[in-house]
């Protein structure tokens, strides 16, 4: 089915796929969605679609693209993303920000700072309570003045005492949380998990830093290569989830590479020798690929892109000529 704006009105709140307090849900299912979102409903705006109510979605949605590039500390530029002309995305931006006062402030806390006393550590816009938070133990983030962000724990006297470091991304913040906590009652995950989960997202977070950076071909192969070879040593369930999804993400741009050059996978990589170009191999990327389609695009999209899998070759058997 084509989405119309009812359909969007109904499944595109971003409250709907975005969990901006659990990082385990991850960062590049979560961006995915809400980046062909964002692109769908405001191609219905420019096609005609005038209701209010859509507007304030498309508005709302262009807010989060920006929230996500803070909290998960991507590279964001509105015109290279969406095709929008920046002014006029911030113009959405803005509209949105007017209708809601605690968007607003976080937006100000990484931007102009009028709320806030700018580059001041000590300074700290709260952001909200951890979901996984329990009567023993009550953590809340926030994002200083120096647009960090930090963690708090709440003491049996109810004041909120915030921990001295501070975080580039909020991932790197929950982890740290709940590693410094970890052999204080936390019965879910062991402090050597969350400490190699720090290690590993900071290695993470690398990746999506560049994640909408566009690679040649033979870049996206080395690329798809390094970060196999880091999956390969993550030690914890956090890191080889992240790992995962970019190795997998990756993968697909290979494939995709094949199939806009109407070619194999196998012949793609012949030319590149950080990968060998065996059936063996053309048949991991694309099943990397596949699971790239059905866990982190956008699922309005994935018949399209399975399609395209469809009609991307791993592998021809060469034949000797005879004589």
């Amino acid at each position: 089915m084509t989405e119309n704006s009812t359909w969007h009105l109904t499944h595109s709140q971003p409250h709907k796929f975005l969990d901006y307090f659990n990082p385990t849900n991850g960062f590049i299912r979560q961006i995915n969605i809400l980046l062909n979102r964002f692109k769908s409903v405001q191609t219905l705006c420019a096609e005609g679609e005038t209701q209010e109510e859509f507007t304030h979605l498309r508005n709302e949605l262009a807010f989060h693209l920006v929230k996500m590039s803070r909290w998960w500390g991507f590279d964001f530029c509105p015109q290279g993303l969406t095709g929008i002309r920046n002014p006029l995305f911030l113009t959405y931006v803005k509209a949105h920000l007017a209708r809601n006062v605690n968007d607003e402030s976080f937006f100000d806390t990484f931007t102009l700072q009028k709320h806030m006393h700018s580059g001041d550590a000590g300074h700290i816009l709260v952001l909200g309570q951890d979901p996984f938070s329990t009567p023993d133990l009550t953590l809340y983030y926030g994002v200083d003045g120096k647009k960090n962000f930090r963690f708090a724990t709440l003491t049996h006297t109810q004041e909120t005492q915030w921990h001295r470091y501070s975080y580039p991304d909020f991932a790197s913040a929950w982890l740290a949380a709940w590693s410094t906590h970890a052999s204080a009652g936390d019965v879910r995950k062991n402090l050597s998990e969350y400490l190699a989960a720090e290690r590993e997202h900071a290695c993470a977070r690398i990746w999506h830093q560049r994640y909408f950076h566009r690679n040649e071909t033979q870049m996206g192969i080395r690329l798809y290569a390094d970060a196999t070879q880091q999956l390969s040593i993550c030690k914890s369930p956090f890191g080889k989830a992240e790992f995962e999804a970019i190795v997998n993400s990756l993968a697909f741009d290979v494939v995709k590479h094949a199939f806009t050059g109407n070619i194999t996978i196998a012949d793609l990589l012949a030319d590149n020798k950080t990968l060998d170009n065996s059936l063996r191999t053309a048949n991991t990327l694309k099943h990397r690929a596949r699971a790239h389609v059905a866990t982190t695009v956008d699922p309005t999209l994935k018949a399209e892109l399975d399609a395209l899998l469809d009609s991307t070759l791993s592998y021809i058997p060469r034949r000797c000529s005879g004589t």
